[in-house]
C-alpha cells in the first residue's frame, strides 16, 4: 500500500516569501496597519501546514500562566486559547501570533467571543501583550520561536509574568495543613 501525499503548489512558498518579505521590510514601503494584519493573515493561510515548528518555553513561567489561567474567570476557554496560541507564534517575528481571533476560537474549539474574552485574560495575566486590536504577541519570558538574540532583545522591554498573589510559604504543623 502507498502513502498519499498532498501536493502544494510551489508558488504557495514562493508567495510565502514574497510576503514575509514585505512583513519583514513593512516601514521601508509605508503600508497602514490593516494592509499588514492582512498579509499576516495570507502567510498563516498560504504557508505550509506540514512543517513543524520549535516553540522554546520557560517552564517557570509556563507553570505560572497555567496556575494564573486556573484562577482566571474561564480557566477551560483560556486554557483551550493558550494552547491553540502557542501553535500560533511566528517564527523570528517578534513572538507575533499569526492567527485571528477566529482562526484561535476554531482551533480551540470555543466560540470567537470566549476566543476575545481568553486572550484578554491572557493579556491581564501577562503572558500576552496585544500590539493592537486582533493583534498579540507572547510575552518573550514565557515563549519564543527563532533566534535568541531577538527574543533578548524583544524581553528588555517586557516583564516576566509576576507569581499569583498571596503566601509563598504555608506553614504546617505535623504535616497537617
Amino acid at each position: 500500500m502507498g502513502t498519499v501525499t498532498k501536493l502544494r503548489p510551489k508558488r504557495h512558498d514562493v508567495i510565502v516569501e514574497a510576503l514575509q518579505l514585505v512583513l519583514d521590510f513593512g516601514e521601508h514601503f509605508e503600508l497602514d496597519q490593516h494592509t499588514k494584519d492582512s498579509l499576516a493573515s495570507a502567510v498563516g493561510k498560504l504557508a505550509p501546514p506540514e512543517r513543524w515548528g520549535f516553540i522554546m518555553l520557560n517552564p517557570e513561567q509556563q507553570r505560572l500562566v497555567v496556575k494564573a489561567i486556573k484562577g482566571s474567570e474561564r480557566p477551560l476557554a483560556t486554557m483551550a486559547a493558550w494552547n491553540v496560541v502557542i501553535s500560533f507564534i511566528a517564527y523570528d517575528r517578534d513572538g507575533e501570533i499569526m492567527a485571528t481571533r477566529n482562526q484561535i476560537a476554531e482551533a480551540a474549539g470555543i466560540r470567537p467571543q470566549e476566543a476575545s474574552l481568553a486572550l484578554s485574560s491572557l493579556v491581564k495575566i501577562g503572558a500576552l501583550e496585544r500590539l493592537r486590536p486582533g493583534r498579540y504577541r507572547i510575552n518573550p519570558h514565557v515563549g519564543w520561536s527563532g533566534s535568541l538574540h531577538k527574543r533578548d532583545l524583544a524581553a528588555r522591554d517586557q516583564s516576566p509574568v509576576p507569581p499569583p498573589p498571596g503566601p509563598l510559604l504555608v506553614v504546617m504543623e505535623g504535616g497537617k495543613p
